[in-house]
């Protein structure tokens, strides 16, 4: 068979005889990843069927009926709702809502289910179904939609960019094999979740930017394209931010005209949907994740007041202070809210009047200066998870940075441990630095600048009580919308190894090792990695 990189002339025969092949691998994907949406919950046994696994997805689903049924974010109803499955989550807030009541609320970002809720009412509106008594139908197909059609996109966008790759045959049909069968995207395929969106859009915009800087292709629609992916990436992944700075410097760069007609407008559409949904969510522009600690400092009091706060009483001299807030019926309750960097021997104290909370009070057992805070965590509820007890230990963080980066790359929760194909790509990134018969220089120097940008913010940046590998789950999730960065950064070296027997046995043998980890959690994205259980029997650090 004529490989072909051996003539231009075959160009047109070569790209049909690909096409041939990746729909072949393409259709044996889409087929599993549909199948898996089928049977989706089935195996919690038929008392608890349901497509829900996670809190994570529940408090999606939650702002999703709640809006297609009642057109509001609040979600109390919804999480109250127990009467065949269980609809609550540990993923909300609470805050007082426009009519002066508190209410829950999902603390996911509210642009993707608010799309995903218009689906909901289009099919309500054909079918009469609704998400209270046709829960599992209507969530397979919804699934199916937002999750089995991408699927099919996203291959096939990376079908679309590898016909622009000058490698040998045997290296494209094992990228998309590896797109299809080899990473954590098509286990996550089975659950809403923001990581695959994130990943589609990211392949779309590599997509456009090998249209853009390789073909020359200065049309506006590109451009808007290339700003409208870039950005929803961004909205579903907050480090993906450092993506779409990058895309917006490349587009910028290669035509300012078609940047500034082309793609800002559509990135500022989906900036606008971000923020816009949030404001009318919360009443506010920031998401929830900003309102989780301790607000600023209303006043200092001082005095020895511990033992009447310790007694559920406010002293005058803070009910004083505190007279803008019309308090009724203050009440004074300890507070541990884990997520601050409170000095030793700091002592904290909620208020609260007419069930609403008003302030924090912070105290310190050296002395008797007390500290008053408005009231700005939106996550301390009563009966919140973050304060419980009854917290996986995976929750309970890494404090050690370096201890972290080793296991998101190496350990139990390792991006080369559980899936070792990426290997392969950390070595396309450098070889393609050094290759520039390929025209994929640009994409391996962004390729391997955001992806040590993104896991080192996570690693160095993110407070100890937050590192935790993405909760209970099945690899490191906050990684996986960089898949495609990665899938095509392999193509030099899938290439090379691809040309002799040895190669190819490497290449297969990295394949089955990362498909067993993305098919060990398959039926059930939301658990540990073998890995991690593994771990866990060793006693070594986690």
């Amino acid at each position: 068979m004529t490989d072909c990189t051996d003539s231009c002339d075959l160009a047109e025969l070569c790209s049909r005889r690909h096409w041939s092949i990746y729909w072949l691998i393409i259709a044996a994907s889409v087929l599993v990843v549909f199948g898996r949406i089928l049977t989706a919950g089935l195996h919690l046994g038929t008392d608890a069927e349901t497509p829900f696994y996670s809190a994570n997805d529940r408090s999606r689903w939650a702002t999703i009926r709640s809006l297609g049924d009642e057109g509001r974010y609040e979600i109390d109803y919804v999480i109250e709702d127990r009467k065949r499955i269980n609809w609550n989550t540990i993923d909300k807030v609470q805050h007082v809502g426009t009519d002066g009541e508190l209410h829950f609320y999902s603390s996911k970002p509210t642009l993707l289910p608010t799309l995903i809720s218009y689906i909901y009412r289009g099919i309500k509106l054909v079918t009469d179904w609704e998400l209270e008594t046709e829960t599992s139908t209507l969530a397979r197909l919804i699934l199916m939609l937002v999750n089995g059609v991408p699927w099919l996109l996203y291959l096939w966008l990376l079908g679309k960019i590898l016909e622009t790759v000058e490698i040998n045959d045997w290296a494209r049909y094992f990228i998309v094999a590896v797109a299809g069968f080899g990473t954590f995207l098509s286990t996550f395929a089975v659950t809403l979740n923001n990581h695959l969106p994130a990943a589609v859009c990211v392949a779309a915009t590599l997509y456009c930017l090998v249209r853009i800087v390789n073909y020359q292709d200065r049309s506006w629609r590109m451009f808007a394209l290339a700003g409208l992916t870039a950005a929803f990436a961004a909205a579903n992944e907050l480090p993906a931010l450092s993506f779409l700075v990058a895309v917006s410097v490349v587009c910028a760069f290669k035509s300012p005209s078609q940047f500034l007609i082309g793609f800002l407008p559509a990135a500022a559409l989906v900036v606008a949907g971000f923020f816009g949904t949030n404001y009318l969510a919360h009443n506010e522009w920031r998401p929830p994740y900003a309102y989780r600690s301790d607000g600023p400092v209303v006043a200092t009091v001082s005095g020895d007041f511990t033992d009447t706060l310790n007694d559920g009483r406010l002293p005058p001299e803070f009910v004083e202070q505190l007279n803008d807030r019309n308090l009724t019926a203050p009440r004074v309750s300890a507070a541990n809210w884990p997520f601050t960097d409170d000095p030793a021997g700091q002592i904290r104290w909620r208020v609260s009047d007419l069930e609403r909370n008003v302030c924090t009070i912070l105290g310190n057992e050296s002395n008797n200066d007390f500290q008053i805070r408005a009231w700005n965590n939106w996550y301390d509820y009563e009966g919140t998870y973050w304060t419980s007890d009854k917290k996986s230990d995976v929750d309970l963080g890494q404090p050690d940075s370096t201890l972290y980066l080793f296991h998101i790359l190496f350990g139990h929760h390792g991006i080369f441990s559980l899936t070792p194909i990426w290997l392969l790509s950390l070595a396309g990134m450098i070889v393609l630095l050094f290759r520039p018969q390929l025209k994929l220089r640009w994409l391996a120097f962004g390729a391997l600048s955001i992806s040590i940008v993104v896991i080192a913010f996570y690693a160095f940046k993110v407070p100890g009580h937050d590192r935790n590998y993405g909760g209970f789950t099945s690899g490191f999730r906050w990684a996986f919308w960089l898949a495609p960065l990665w899938l095509i950064s392999m193509a030099p070296i899938a290439d090379w190894l691809g040309k002799t027997r040895s190669g190819r046995a490497v290449c297969l043998l990295l394949l089955v090792l990362s498909g067993l980890s993305a098919w060990y959690s398959a039926s059930n994205p939301w658990v540990h990695p073998w890995l991690y259980e593994i771990w866990d029997l060793t006693g070594l650090p986690k």
